[in-house]
């Protein structure tokens, strides 16, 4: 509960909706109950005072047991009389614990009624009270609800029990059955107001969904939220942001095919200026050199195209075993493709493409993947995982630190410092190794930890 709370923005606001509406009854049922203090004191008391003194009347002197019976099935009351002490008369079954009731004065002081002629008489002032008129109420105790009234009458005490005693005609049962109503009413209104605020910030779930999904390098897809409200312009900007993003990455990308296919003709010519050359040493390194260029040349071009939006595969029904066997055989002969009997190895993918993926990962295990003696020891595994297969290279190599596995796979990106040839190429061999299995839908993963065990684990998976 506490996690959706912080979690959720709906139900945060509805929280503050909730406790700004409770404040504001504490604050309102505070000064309602000061100023209803207030008006006890000025004009309810006398009143009070005024009701007493009609039953008292009604009554008569001395008390008469029938008339109170009248009085207290017309009005909310029950009257109990007692005599010396001795109960007399009461309108209920229950009796007063006197015992425990603590009395004090209401009034000492009432408005003599007169004429309306007579209204700025000078006997229409606030005359005392006679001692045995003068009305004393219960003190209210926590928890104690009781609202009881005494007054005398000659030998009579009388006590006026104005609390509820019994439930008349279902009443207490009809507030119990209303305080339920007011309870699912409340109910509803809190789910009808969540349901509000959740749709009118559903635009920010549509939000997160869509950043989530260009931030994974899918800048095509939009949130397109339809509307006018804050929230919606906020949609819309980041969607035109995507757009314009996009482009600039497609116009950068094109640049750099570009750039590589036209760098590709003067290589050649200075290939076969080079190879015109008489034998010698320079003459072996800039041939060589040629190469790594048009080998970093095709792999820029490669990557490029598999991270377009407009990349297509050529997808075709293939034995998987049967082309990375046959591949293996060109680029590691000493090798050998571990495979499990009875499995089906059958794919749909582009079988160009993957003999590169198979090739750069491999070339790459035997440039970085040697032991300490200098060997390459290799295995390469191909496994039927069901809907997906799983090819699995391994070399016993001094591993890749921990600070360099999340960004190993990065365009250009080497542990090595200073590049020298000899400790690898250019750094786009696992690169476009990723982007070929994540254009089959499927991941590359890569395992290493040089501190407990040797060697680097790389785990590829290929959806059918």
């Amino acid at each position: 509960m506490i996690r959706a709370l912080s979690s959720s923005l709906s139900l945060r606001l509805l929280g503050i909706f909730v406790v700004t509406a409770t404040l504001v009854i504490v604050i309102l049922v505070s000064l309602f109950t000061r100023g209803l203090s207030a008006q006890w004191v000025r004009s309810i008391r006398p009143h009070l005072v005024q009701y007493v003194q009609y039953i008292q009347e009604d009554l008569g002197t001395p008390p008469d047991p029938a008339r109170a019976d009248t009085l207290a099935r017309r009005l909310p009351v029950d009257i109990h009389i007692y005599r010396d002490d001795h109960l007399v008369h009461a309108t209920t079954g229950r009796l007063l614990d006197l015992d425990n009731i603590n009395f004090e004065p209401v009034a000492k002081r009432w408005r003599k009624r007169s004429s309306p002629d007579a209204e700025n008489n000078q006997n229409n002032r606030s005359l005392p009270l006679p001692p045995n008129l003068v009305p004393y109420a219960s003190k209210a105790s926590r928890g104690d609800r009781q609202r009881i009234l005494r007054i005398t009458s000659g030998d009579y005490t009388i006590y006026f029990d104005l609390r509820e005693p019994r439930p008349r005609h279902g009443r207490f049962s009809r507030f119990n059955d209303e305080l339920l109503l007011a309870l699912a009413l409340l109910a509803l209104v809190l789910g009808a107001s969540y349901l509000l605020i959740r749709r009118q910030l559903s635009p920010i779930r549509q939000i997160q969904k869509g950043v989530g999904i260009m931030s994974e390098g899918n800048l095509g897809h939009r949130i397109d939220c339809s509307g006018n409200s804050d929230l919606d312009q906020l949609s819309n900007s980041i969607d035109a942001m995507a757009s314009r993003l996009q482009d600039m990455l497609d116009a950068k990308r094109q640049l750099l095919i570009a750039i590589s296919h036209e760098l590709r003709s003067p290589i050649t010519r200075a290939r076969i200026n080079t190879e015109l050359l008489p034998d010698s040493r320079q003459r072996e390194r800039l041939l060589e050199d040629l190469s790594d260029m048009e080998r970093m040349i095709r792999d820029i071009m490669e990557s490029e195209q598999l991270q377009s939006r407009h990349s297509v595969l050529n997808r075709e029904q293939l034995d998987l075993a049967e082309l990375f066997d046959e591949e293996l055989q060109h680029i590691a002969p000493d090798a050998t493709l571990r495979l499990e009997k009875g499995a089906n190895f059958q794919i749909n993918g582009d079988a160009a493409r993957l003999r590169i993926l198979l090739r750069n990962l491999v070339l790459n295990a035997q440039q970085h993947g040697k032991s300490e003696d200098g060997d390459v020891q290799l295995d390469v595994t191909l496994k039927d995982a069901g809907d997906q297969l799983t090819l699995i290279i391994e070399d016993q190599g001094r591993g890749i630190g921990k600070e360099h596995l999340s960004e190993i796979s990065a365009p250009f990106y080497r542990p090595d410092a200073s590049r020298s040839r000899e400790t690898g190429g250019f750094g786009l061999g696992l690169t476009l190794a990723r982007l070929i299995a994540e254009a089959h839908g499927g991941s590359l993963s890569i395992l290493s930890d040089p501190e407990n065990r040797q060697g680097t684990r790389v785990v590829v998976n290929l959806p059918r």
